[in-house]
């Protein structure tokens, strides 16, 4: 006769992973996701519930416990970090109240927890701490998160920095296409005339999309005024080509 894992009184965290989240904005209701992540993270597939852990909830999310709210953030597309336009890596940090469980999001300015914003919307995949009981630890908790990742380096998030100087051909020009495509859309650096312009905030003076984040928009009416053929446009980015 052996002993079975319900009889182990000893809880274990681990991370719990959820896959392709569309965020923008500087949080997100990731009730949701991680309510559909729960109800399979258990070993052989078993549910697990949704409750802060805490007081008499010895099992349950890592909310507000310390640093273990923190949240690990990738892009969906290569399951790598995300950076910010200076390269510091973004990551999350879970709370909880009435139910509802926000995702925000940050990055280490010079030491410093910094609120970071998506400009526009980006699909990530993010880890959430949870304290699992002995009897539903995963068998594979401890090695599950470099199985899921293609890599663990924060630094290959940032690419090659490329910079290119792009002719304006017409008075108003608004359009303005990159050679490369960059890391992300939301790191892209347009320097007009030498000052920076960046696709953040409400109404950001730029835009980048199309395919491959390679369409630079410039809006005229954020920025106040229009480009002219004498102006210097010059982009700055991070690109894996």
């Amino acid at each position: 006769m052996s002993v079975q894992p319900k009889q182990i009184a000893k809880n274990l965290s681990s991370w719990v992973r959820v896959s392709n989240f569309s965020v923008s904005g500087d949080d997100a209701d990731v009730t949701t996701p991680v309510t559909t992540a729960l109800s399979t993270a258990g070993e052989g597939g078993v549910s697990v519930p949704l409750q802060p852990l805490g007081g008499s909830n010895l099992i349950g999310v890592h909310e507000t416990t310390g640093q273990l709210n923190r949240c690990n953030v990738y892009d969906h597309d290569t399951l790598m970090p995300i950076a910010d336009v200076e390269g510091n890596e973004v990551y999350g940090r879970m709370t909880e109240a009435g139910g509802v469980y926000t995702l925000s999001f940050y990055v280490l300015d010079g030491g410093t927890e910094t609120v970071y914003s998506f400009a526009s919307a980006n699909d990530i995949d993010f880890e959430f701490a949870y304290r699992f009981d002995f009897a539903r630890l995963p068998a594979n908790a401890l090695i599950a998160i470099n199985g899921r990742n293609v890599g663990d380096d924060p630094a290959a998030t940032g690419g090659t920095q490329f910079q290119e100087s792009i002719t304006i051909t017409s008075n108003g020009q608004t359009a303005f296409t990159l050679s490369k495509s960059p890391t992300a859309s939301f790191v892209v650096t347009v320097y007009l005339n030498g000052v920076a312009y960046q696709p953040v905030g409400g109404a950001p003076p730029i835009s980048v999309g199309g395919a491959g984040n390679k369409t630079v928009t410039w809006s005229n009416a954020n920025a106040g005024f229009a480009t002219e053929t004498t102006d210097t446009f010059i982009a700055s980015y991070p690109t894996f080509e």
